[in-house]
């Protein structure tokens, strides 16, 4: 099978990884892939190509056309190259990944006689847009639409798309990376956690983040528990860490209860998350498949996080984490259940890595888009799918 990627990003963010992951586990499956992304000028490990190349793909077109934002003075460029690409390699489906990306392809396609099968992944979990871009690709541009979340399964449903061209797959990681079992290269050094219960936060430091409400947890807690710590993982823009982090725990006198270890790659970030006891997640950040939550859960830690977006489909109460109000409050009651009962802890950590490895693994996304492609070129590539009424 020929797969066409088409991502219209050049930064390796939001949703470029899970992008590329998907393109990766398709060729491993024996895909013919290839990747159309934005472009950076020269070697950048911000750039989607770059990243992409390092995974093992290596058939990748750069277009600086392919922005995430629509330029009409660059469009018709972009959709004559997207055209010219599609005539050239002739896919079997082409794979969008982001709005522009789909809509650049739609335009690309619609005069073509033979088209191939056009899909959509919508990685927000609150469903498909309603913009005008969004509801023309919808209507005359889209064979199907892959999902992450029920919510936004019965989103397109609700903006007449047929049952049979929506699919919910969860987004993918690697799950062998993340593995408990796995041997580490090297080892982040963590001394300052020996005999501690570690209360990990991995995220990007801003205000948005809610880092107040893990900050505060461990106030409330510190005293009674005076082996807890607050393990800390990210970076923000200059100044934020002592805005957002210190500051607040100088005033809250528990600053010595924070282990910060900055922004983490690779291993690095593999150790930490191994170190941890539990991850508390506040809110959501740009990625709201929430990928903090899904690398934890895949080493085995479980997750405190709100009811807050994706998270209740992804955090099964009592069994992998605990769903708690977006309140100190919330999130201290459930620190605090785990460290009085480490048997509770201990099983938590089994099923977030049992269900991670079964519903996050690469190949078994990979392996259900297949099967999603090949149930709509059965039921009909020739053109888009039947809307049932205007909306």
């Amino acid at each position: 099978m020929k797969i066409l990627h088409l991502l219209s990003n050049h930064k390796w963010t939001e949703c470029s990884e899970l992008a590329v992951d998907l393109a990766c586990a398709q060729k491993s499956l024996g895909a013919d892939v290839c990747l159309v992304c934005g472009k950076l000028e020269g070697t950048n490990p911000l750039d989607v190509a770059y990243h992409a190349r390092q995974k093992g793909i290596d058939d990748i077109i750069a277009l600086p056309e392919m922005s995430k934002h629509l330029r009409i003075t660059t469009t018709l460029q972009g959709v004559k190259k997207i055209r010219d690409i599609i005539l050239s390699k002739t896919p079997d489906v082409i794979h969008c990944h982001m709005l522009n990306a789909h809509l650049l392809t739609g335009l690309a396609i619609k005069n073509l006689k033979t088209r191939p099968l056009l899909i959509r992944t919508i990685y927000d979990p609150e469903g498909l847009g309603r913009d005008l871009r969004s509801r023309w690709c919808r209507r005359r541009a889209t064979h199907g639409f892959i999902v992450v979340s029920e919510k936004a399964r019965l989103s397109a449903l609700a903006q007449n798309v047929p049952a049979g061209a929506v699919e919910v797959i969860a987004p993918g990681i690697d799950t062998n990376r993340f593995s408990p079992n796995r041997e580490l290269k090297h080892s982040l050094a963590l001394t300052p956690l020996e005999g501690c219960f570690a209360a990990g936060v991995v995220s990007r430091i801003r205000k948005a983040r809610r880092l107040d409400v893990s900050l505060k947890a461990i106030n409330e807690l510190h005293c009674s528990y005076p082996g807890l710590r607050l393990l800390l993982v990210g970076r923000g823009r200059p100044g934020a860490f002592e805005k957002v982090i210190e500051a607040p725990a100088l005033k809250m006198g528990i600053r010595d209860k924070i282990v910060d270890v900055g922004y983490c790659l690779g291993d690095d970030l593999v150790a930490a998350y191994r170190r941890m006891d539990v991850l508390l997640y506040a809110v959501p950040g740009t990625d709201k498949t929430c990928r903090t939550v899904r690398e934890a859960l895949a080493c085995g830690v479980p997750v405190i996080a709100s009811r807050i977006g994706f998270l209740p489909e992804l955090i099964e109460d009592g069994k992998n984490g605990y769903l708690v109000d977006l309140s100190s409050n919330g999130f201290a009651a459930a620190l605090k259940r785990l460290m009085d009962s480490p048997d509770t802890l201990k099983k938590l950590s089994r099923q977030a890595l049992t269900k991670a490895q079964e519903r996050f693994d690469l190949r078994t996304q990979a392996e259900k888009t297949f099967q999603f492609y090949k149930r709509l070129m059965k039921d009909d590539a020739t053109g888009p799918v039947p809307q049932k009424s205007s909306s």
